[in-house]
């Protein structure tokens, strides 16, 4: 008997999503989701299931990694989606997030020494003098956005020093950042714009490099002599300014947001503000503004999870099913900054596996001082509109669900 397939357009997943996939999740550890004009997929709803997934090398990112797969790969498919000219095609192939095997895990060997906990760890004062700038600004107007005004400018900025900006060109490379996301922006302009920015900065940092990422990059050589190539030097910016920007700019809000529907936890971290870096963890469970792993393709006939799953299947996990699921997390509609858990559990904002995002100690650094800053130096913050009054915006039915502004008085 087929599988009945769960529409995620139904108004339940909007109104009320905690509640919804877990029901999903209590139902079966895999189910069956539509979208528009697209086959079938399998949703994963359990948080070690979807861990297994993330790391079984039968399911790859690239579908057209199956087996006698015919058709376009992932990378023909994002530039058709997002409408990019032909010429941004290779730095979408070299994009390490879309490749599987050999390939992913040579990236990933020679882009790790630019995300070592050491190296962004130094960026710790430069961040909270960003942080205590734009508060400052802040305050003397009174009131504004917190997205626009502080969270967005901050993550830019310090994705900005992080690659080896120059600060002085940091203003315009912020506004192509954000036009990455503005559907009503020239994507293609702006990815132009970006790319012919860092092919120059390539250049000046192989003659004079400095301690910034794209010196590292430019620098990194594997044990048998070899390199990243320009275009995946490129590529890996573009990667971190799409990713690791925006989720951390919608992080944070929607933290300020967690804290204050559980001030007694707002209130602990402020009587006790050395666990903060440990409850950044609990508020990436509870708050982390990527709510689905992308999709992955099975190479072969499986079985997954006690179900048979057929050669080209795709699959993908509901982290925000996995972040609520009571085989981990005790009490999980509960937040609770002191939360332990057992070694090997945890929350999967940042995705598992081979996958598992490089900029994680990046995000939680940001998460920690902007909170920090926000909320425990200071007790003023107001949000301004109530919660009813808040917009969201979610491109596709199940995909992240953004905040569109968050009022705010300080």
């Amino acid at each position: 008997m087929a599988e009945p397939i769960v529409s995620l357009t139904n108004p339940e997943f909007t109104n009320d999503p905690i509640g919804a996939y877990g029901r999903l999740r209590e139902s079966a550890p895999l189910v069956r989701i539509g979208f528009p004009g697209g086959p079938p997929v399998w949703l994963i709803t359990r948080n070690e299931d979807i861990k297994a997934a993330l790391s079984d090398p039968r399911l790859v990112v690239d579908y057209s990694n199956v087996p006698g797969h015919q058709g376009p790969s992932v990378a023909d498919q994002m530039v058709a989606a997002l409408d990019l000219p032909e010429e941004f095609r290779p730095y979408v192939a070299a994009n390490m997030m879309l490749l599987d095997g050999k390939e992913h895990a040579r990236q990933r060997r020679l882009v790790t020494p630019a995300f070592t906990v050491r190296r962004i760890n130094t960026l710790r004062p430069r961040i909270e003098e960003i942080s205590a700038r734009l508060l400052d600004d802040l305050a003397a107007k009174g009131s504004g956005d917190l997205i626009e005004d502080y969270s967005s400018p901050l993550t830019g900025t310090v994705i900005c020093e992080l690659i080896g900006i120059d600060e002085a060109d940091q203003p315009q490379v912020r506004k192509w950042m954000n036009e990455y996301t503005d559907p009503d922006g020239d994507l293609a302009t702006s990815a132009r714009k970006m790319v012919d920015y860092v092919k120059e900065l390539i250049q000046r940092r192989r003659a004079q490099p400095t301690d910034d990422m794209i010196s590292t990059l430019v620098q990194s050589t594997g044990e048998d002599g070899d390199r990243l190539s320009e275009t995946e030097i490129i590529s890996m910016v573009l990667l971190v300014v799409n990713n690791g920007h925006h989720s951390t700019s919608h992080f944070i809000p929607n933290a300020v947001l967690a804290l204050f529907d559980n001030p007694d936890q707002l209130a602990l971290l402020r009587a006790r503000p050395d666990a903060l870096p440990h409850a950044i963890h609990e508020l990436m469970r509870v708050a982390n503004p990527i709510p689905t792993a992308g999709p992955r393709y099975a190479t072969e006939d499986l079985e997954f999870a006690g179900y048979s799953i057929c050669k080209g299947d795709a699959l993908t996990g509901s982290y925000q099913s996995a972040n609520y699921d009571p085989r981990v997390f005790d009490q999980p509609e509960q937040c609770d900054v002191e939360r332990e858990l057992k070694r090997g559990q945890g929350h999967l904002a940042y995705g598992a596996g081979p996958h598992y995002c490089p900029g994680a100690a990046l995000a939680h650094l940001e998460g920690e001082i902007a909170l920090n800053h926000l909320l425990i130096q200071r007790d003023s913050l107001e949000v301004t509109v109530s919660r009813k009054a808040l917009r969201y915006t979610e491109a596709i039915p199940g995909g992240a669900r953004l905040l569109n502004a968050l009022p705010v008085r300080l």
